[in-house]
C-alpha cells in the first residue's frame, strides 16, 4: 500500500464508506484538519509531525497536544494503579 493509499483509507474511505459528508476539505463537508510539518507522501511517519489541529472555531499546537496528552497518560496510570492496587488487596 502507498502512503497516498494509507491517507485515503484513514480518511476519505471511511466517510464514503459510511456516507459521511466527513473526510474531505470541501464546502458542505464537516471537516477537521491536521497541519504537519512534513510531508506524508514521503514518509508515512511524517503524520506524526503535527503543529497544528484545527477543529470547529478551535485550533491547538504541537505544545498544547503534548499537555494533553501527557494528561491523559497521567491519567491512564492513575486507573492503572488503582486497578492493580486493588487486584493485590
Amino acid at each position: 500500500m502507498t502512503n497516498s493509499q494509507a491517507l485515503y483509507s484513514a480518511t476519505v474511505a471511511p466517510s464514503s464508506w459510511m456516507k459521511s459528508n466527513t473526510g474531505k476539505i470541501k464546502i458542505g463537508y464537516a471537516s477537521d484538519l491536521v497541519l504537519l510539518a512534513k510531508n506524508p507522501l514521503e514518509n508515512i511517519k511524517n503524520t506524526k509531525t503535527i503543529e497544528y489541529v484545527f477543529f470547529d472555531k478551535y485550533s491547538i499546537n504541537k505544545i498544547q497536544i503534548k499537555t494533553i496528552l501527557k494528561a491523559i497518560e497521567d491519567a491512564n496510570n492513575e486507573i492503572r494503579n488503582i486497578k492493580i492496587y486493588e487486584y493485590l488487596n
